[in-house]
């Protein structure tokens, strides 16, 4: 079966540390994705809550390879279908000037429907990373950039 995958890189102004740090730590990663974030996302096996109101998407920790990779498996969702058994991966490279930050959503089992918005989505909170780490402050949901109007 073929699957899909969403992909972004951005560059970060910060030590491969920091973004890792904002990738395992529940109140750094609620400072750039969901303003409530619950869990642990700083041990392998761990499970984190990412809540957008009434709304919870869980990850299990599959990886860490201290500041170098992150990787989540979307867990326990029957409202958001499109998700399950999908693989969020944070991969971290760095040059002297910044961290390259290589993300990817993969397993996506379609490339139509709830893909291309959550594509945008990932690029917003990715940018949200980037103003956490380089200006203190991110857009984590709900004051995220709303990219339509429900």
């Amino acid at each position: 079966m073929e699957t899909y995958s969403i992909r972004h890189q951005v560059g970060i102004r910060a030590a491969p540390h920091a973004v890792y740090e904002a990738l395992t730590d529940t109140k750094k990663l609620a400072g750039w994705w969901t303003a409530d974030t619950r869990g642990n996302g700083a041990k392998v096996g761990g499970v984190l809550e990412f809540w957008f109101g009434t709304f919870c998407q869980k990850f299990e920790v599959v990886e860490l390879e201290l500041d170098r990779r992150v990787r989540w498996k979307a867990v326990g969702n029957r409202s958001m279908d499109e998700w399950d058994g999908t693989e969020v991966a944070f991969s971290l490279d760095a040059d002297g000037k910044q961290t390259y930050v290589n993300f990817s959503h993969a397993g996506w089992r379609r490339n139509d429907g709830f893909l291309p918005h959550c594509s945008t989505k990932w690029a917003v909170f990715m940018l949200s990373l980037k103003d956490l780490l380089e200006k203190g402050k991110g857009q984590p949901a709900p004051d995220d950039v709303q990219i339509n109007y429900d």
